[in-house]
């Protein structure tokens, strides 16, 4: 059996001393590489914010007046028919902003691109009130014109607005659209809603939310809740 000398063991590297002079230098160079890791991961954060916060500043934004119920996304293929009750619209620009609805941007709010098939506006006329020139404009502005002229009886065949026959020409255009935009808040459109919905149509509501039933609101697949926007 061969025995070493202490200074032998002493210089052959695996004195206690030197181990743990070792184990420190292993503990300081972990050290350095955890900060140099942590380091790198801070960085790499930072570039991802910087990225994220570019794509969202140049995506195109959505536009805040629409709200989706359903999350439906919308298709340039869909065909599209609008329905504005004019005066239910009128009075309630003009009651929530002191204002009037401007038709040629509420045209443009509303198609979004999809395919319009017809675009129709519903205007009563009473004794002493010259709107030919209003419907000049909305004829303009790619609007097809329903005028009812109302008396001064007040039976039931001279009622001031036109729910049956915007209710009517909706049901007579179902096979022929995808979509059907109401432009107005009145809660009396519940029944039209439902059944254009049965025959497979897809109905969104286009309204100030202040003015709009909120049965109505709830019946429609989508609804566009309009503002100073389209004024």
């Amino acid at each position: 059996m061969i025995r070493r000398s202490p200074s032998e063991s002493e210089g052959n590297g695996n004195s206690i001393e030197d181990l743990q002079a070792r184990v420190s230098e292993l503990e300081e160079e972990l050290d350095r590489q955890r900060r140099i890791h942590q380091t790198e991961m801070e960085l790499g954060l930072e570039a991802m914010e910087r990225i994220q916060k570019a794509g969202e500043s140049t995506a195109t934004p959505k536009p805040n007046m629409l709200v989706s119920i359903d999350g439906h996304e919308l298709s340039a293929t869909q065909r599209v028919a609008i329905f504005v009750d004019v005066q239910n619209m009128y009075y309630a620009a003009r009651n929530l902003f002191q204002s009037k609805l401007e038709f040629s941007k509420l045209l443009r709010h509303l198609v979004r691109g999809r395919n319009l098939a017809r675009a129709l506006a519903y205007i009563v006329e009473r004794p002493g009130m010259e709107q030919n020139k209003f419907i000049e404009v909305l004829r303009r502005n790619g609007y097809e014109v329903r005028k009812r002229i109302v008396g001064e009886r007040n039976d039931s065949s001279n009622r001031g607005d036109w729910n049956i026959g915007i209710a009517l020409d909706a049901l007579a255009l179902a096979n022929k659209i995808d979509v059907a935009i109401l432009v107005t808040g009145d809660g009396d459109f519940v029944p039209l809603v439902e059944k254009l919905a049965m025959d497979g149509v897809r109905v969104e509501i286009a309204s100030f939310r202040e003015t709009t039933s909120a049965d109505l609101y709830h019946a429609a697949d989508q609804v566009h809740v309009l503002d100073e926007g389209v004024l």
